[in-house]
């Protein structure tokens, strides 16, 4: 019943998400060559780990909080107080909440690659179903690190901080990953990309360790809010 609940509540969130990964990927379907060589699918893939290090921002924005996507009055939404209500723990509600999150960020992610499969001749060129598989896994993986960094700005931020902070984060990230001189091992990014299965064939196991490592600290830190916090 709560699975069903939360669904019910974020449901909208995904179809949002899908529609701007099918426009996103119309657009670079118009521009993009059938004849493009290996090393331009990589540079290409690598200018869009931006991109899919964002998706995870849309989805994870729900924590406890119940109301609308974007709402844009003040204060907390009628429907917050009847969830708060409901006869489990905040700590259940957070994990309930969180899980489904992840779940549909990885449902996304899903579907993006089979569009891609489908829908760009070059990928089936040099790509195998298992290495795209394998970059499925890989993305999920690395991206939720961002996503419980979204989860915790959502406990205590309305919508809007939450985006904008979450953005301006792992923008900060993303910069720093091409300025400084991080083993490339450790760079979540670099792990989407030029050194993700899709080229290396192999899992970036070091990045991936990271990049769950952090999500349970951050969601960790999310569900100390929550279960503190007066609402």
């Amino acid at each position: 019943m709560l699975w069903y609940k939360s669904w019910l509540e974020t449901r909208f969130r995904v179809w949002f998400v899908l529609v701007i990964v099918l426009f996103t990927m119309v657009l670079v379907l118009r521009q993009v060559h059938h004849s493009l060589s290996h090393a331009a699918v990589e540079n290409l893939l690598t200018s869009l780990t931006l991109y899919l290090s964002l998706i995870p921002v849309m989805l994870a924005g729900a924590g406890i909080k119940t109301q609308p996507l974007l709402r844009t009055t003040k204060g907390l939404h009628g429907s917050m107080y009847f969830t708060l209500s409901l006869p489990v723990s905040r700590l259940r509600l957070l994990a309930t909440r969180g899980g489904l999150g992840m779940l549909e960020t990885a449902g996304v992610f899903a579907a993006l690659s089979c569009m891609a499969w489908f829908a760009f001749p070059v990928v089936r060129v040099h790509l195998s179903s298992s290495d795209l598989f394998a970059y499925w896994v890989t993305v999920s993986i690395c991206v939720s690190a961002f996503y419980s960094l979204s989860v915790l700005l959502a406990t205590f931020w309305d919508d809007l901080w939450q985006i904008w902070g979450s953005a301006i984060v792992i923008l900060i990230l993303r910069w720093l990953s091409t300025e400084v001189a991080v083993p490339s091992s450790l760079n979540i990014f670099r792990a989407m990309g030029a050194a993700s299965p899709l080229f290396t064939h192999t899992f970036p196991w070091a990045s991936m360790g990271i990049s769950l490592g952090a999500a349970a600290i951050l969601f960790f830190a999310a569900m100390r809010v929550v279960q503190t916090h007066d609402y």
